[in-house]
């Protein structure tokens, strides 16, 4: 049904705010999924190949525009929009033009996905070295991340996801690890280092000791200290 207003003759996905969702959570294999669709459809509808050249020139664009958006530098990016650029102005038809189309969504994607894998790892890099630094300072996860300048939300996930462990259980194993070492080279009493180590109280400091190691922190300094 006509109602009016002329259709879009180019790739209506370029107008839809989904496909910059995908590339934003770099789900790769929803938009290589869409887009094998979308080729199935050019074949048996006959696109014209000039109409295909034209919706590719665009894709390059919004890819490399999205791309920026993320933080990647601009020039590492030219190289791969220009090498692009002049694959599709050479492709000689339809199904050469889908082949790039695909090599882009693959680089692009990929490109997204490794600079998130670097950046991830550079942030729980920071994290540990700021955690161990203030084991004994009493110093908040919150304090932390404003100082690292990222979220608790963004530190948890990533902290996650590289080491398999929340960031929380992390701190009580380390600190566990510190008072064990105060434990058998210090003469501080159970009290002195649960106050020390940011632990409620004592009791609160034990129990998560006896979990941890399986002994409470006085069955541990009279298993392991030697004068």
């Amino acid at each position: 049904m006509n109602d009016g207003y002329e259709s879009f003759e180019s790739d209506f996905n370029i107008f839809s705010n989904k496909i910059s969702f995908l590339i934003e959570s770099r789900n790769k294999e929803e938009i290589i999924r869409i887009v094998k669709e979308k080729h199935k459809s050019e074949v048996s509808d006959d696109v014209d190949k000039e109409h295909k050249r034209d919706d590719l020139i665009i894709w390059n664009a919004v890819y490399t525009r999205e791309i920026i958006k993320s933080g990647i530098s601009k020039k590492y990016l030219h190289p791969i929009y220009n090498r692009f650029y002049r694959q599709i102005k050479e492709a000689s038809n339809i199904s050469s033009l889908q082949v790039i189309e695909i090599n882009m969504i693959n680089e692009y994607i990929d490109l997204l996905i490794n600079d998130t894998e670097v950046t991830d790892s550079f942030t729980v890099n920071k994290l540990l070295q700021a955690l161990h630094l203030n084991i004994e300072n009493h110093t908040s996860l919150e304090t932390i991340c404003n100082n690292l300048n990222i979220s608790v939300g963004y530190a948890s996930t990533c902290f996650k996801k590289h080491k398999g462990i929340s960031i929380m259980k992390y701190l009580r194993e380390i600190k566990v690890e510190r008072a064990k070492t105060l434990l058998l080279s210090t003469e501080k009493s159970i009290l002195e280092i649960s106050i020390l180590l940011g632990f409620h109280d004592q009791s609160h400091f034990t129990n998560t000791f006896k979990k941890i190691v399986g002994m409470s922190p006085s069955e541990f300094r009279n298993k392991n200290y030697s004068i």
